[in-house]
């Protein structure tokens, strides 16, 4: 169970996340309410450490952030498939008990057999040790057939378990991406991103390296298609961002029109043309049939000892200096001028 406070302590809470709320940018839903509950009442250290730098100097936050934070921080499995795991977990173990338990009571019933026979062997007059050994020989037949029937189940809840393992590793890589694109999400490229800043060729030419980019006039887009087509926009953005990443990139939507591009040991030179490339594509993207879709990018490279943080900022930096400029263009900021692009 994620939340165990008192209801006077989830009161306490309430009435100290509220005012916080109300100040922020972002509707009052209960996604809202899950980050600021987790804030306040300090059960969540990651949380509290990013949503307060990202309210300093009196900054607020808005909606994309409000849920980029509940996904990063706060999202689990989905309900329904946790309590089906748990549940298929729960009879698995079951099973294995029941065949552990009837295991236990056969060898308990042979041993008992056994001392039988000896006895009656020791007492046999001649001629009756025949019709013992009988008895002793279909003992051992009833045992053998019981351990293989056991066997059999046992197997059968082994494949249960090797099943269930495929499904947790499946739900698990379903929690990593985003439901709509098929893309990574938030939390699938920051696991990504952790795993690239330990590369050992940061601060070198074939350092990892960042895009970012955003759909131009989002805003407007949305007005103009709608949800579902806007959905359906969204998509073809996301096919052609694949369409564009090699199998050991990792393509990600970190917003709702935000999308991300790590690549692993390339050049600038690459990541620049990489971006072209993508923002080509989109702009060929035509979904009502009229209006052309276009994307802003910035792309930068991991330095030495760089975090994520300054590592993300400095690509953001970028993808700012695309928008600011007439937006549907590329700009590349080097974390070393030696390697600029």
């Amino acid at each position: 169970m994620r939340y165990t406070e008192s209801i006077a302590a989830s009161a306490q809470a309430l009435r100290t996340a509220l005012p916080l709320m109300s100040r922020q940018r972002a509707a009052l839903h209960p996604v809202t309410y899950a980050v600021w509950y987790e804030h306040v009442t300090a059960m969540n250290s990651a949380l509290s450490r990013e949503l307060m730098s990202l309210i300093q100097d009196g900054a607020t936050l808005d909606e994309p952030q409000t849920w980029a934070l509940y996904r990063k921080h706060i999202a689990e499995l989905d309900e329904d498939m946790a309590v089906t795991l748990a549940r298929d977990v729960g009879d698995v173990l079951r099973g294995v008990s029941d065949c552990t338990d009837q295991a236990g009571g056969q060898i308990q019933h042979y041993a008992r057999a056994l001392q039988g026979w000896e006895s009656s062997l020791r007492a046999a007059a001649p001629g009756q040790h025949v019709q013992v050994l009988a008895e002793a020989l279909q003992g051992t037949r009833d045992m053998s057939n019981a351990v293989t029937g056991l066997l059999a189940r046992l197997e059968a809840s082994r494949q249960e378990v090797a099943a269930l393992r495929q499904e947790v590793h499946r739900a698990r890589s379903e929690a990593l991406l985003d439901p709509l694109t098929g893309l990574s999400n938030r939390r699938g490229f920051d696991r990504a991103l952790a795993e690239c800043l330990r590369s050992p060729d940061a601060g070198t030419p074939l350092a990892p390296c960042l895009l970012l980019g955003d759909v131009d006039d989002f805003d407007g887009l949305r007005r103009q298609l709608g949800d579902t087509r806007l959905n359906d926009a969204l998509q073809q953005v996301a096919n052609t961002v694949r369409s564009i990443a090699q199998s050991h990139h990792v393509a990600a939507r970190l917003e709702e029109e935000e999308f991300a591009l790590l690549i692993p040991g390339a050049g600038l030179h690459e990541a620049h043309a990489l971006a072209e490339q993508l923002r080509h594509g989109v702009a060929n993207l035509q979904p009502d049939g009229e209006r052309r879709l276009s994307l802003s990018l910035g792309v930068t490279q991991l330095g030495q000892g760089e975090s994520a943080r300054d590592f993300l900022a400095r690509a953001d930096q970028a993808l700012q200096a695309s928008r600011a400029q007439g937006r549907n263009r590329v700009t590349v900021l080097a974390a070393d001028e030696r390697f600029a692009a």
